[in-house]
């Protein structure tokens, strides 16, 4: 299984957790980390190199962080391992879905794919859909 991180500004990454596991149930091997103001660079470094190890079951981790360019996304950044460690940026509740639901039988990097196109699906502008139909 693929470990799943989520490192965000403030609680936002535990709060996807929570919500994905309102729906489908306990996940393991997932975790989250909260970027505040009050917390130093080398003190999240610490607990993202902590995390990523006691994530990590031998399939690799995936990251997902909230927006490209952020702290938590530059900060990720620096842990990128071909095989065994993806950053995926923009993290919304359908990416979260679908590593909780295919990271048992997908690799990291099949993984990283299928959560960027949940994502990406996931967008809408409701009114332009809407009179779409």
């Amino acid at each position: 299984m693929v470990g799943l991180l989520i490192i965000s500004h403030c609680n936002l990454g535990r709060e996807f957790l929570n919500a994905a596991e309102l729906i489908v149930g306990k996940l393991e091997a997932a975790d989250a980390i909260a970027v505040t103001q009050t917390t130093e660079s080398k003190e999240i470094l610490k607990d993202i190199s902590k995390k990523i190890k006691s994530l990590d079951t031998g399939q690799g981790v995936l990251v997902l962080t909230d927006m490209f360019g952020g702290t938590p996304s530059n900060l990720s950044l620096s842990f990128l391992e071909d095989e065994m460690l993806e950053v995926l940026t923009g993290v919304n509740l359908p990416m979260v879905m679908a590593v909780a639901m295919d990271r048992d039988r997908l690799n990291l990097s099949e993984l990283g794919e299928r959560a960027e196109q949940a994502g990406k699906r996931s967008i809408a502008l409701a009114g332009k859909l809407l009179k779409a139909n």
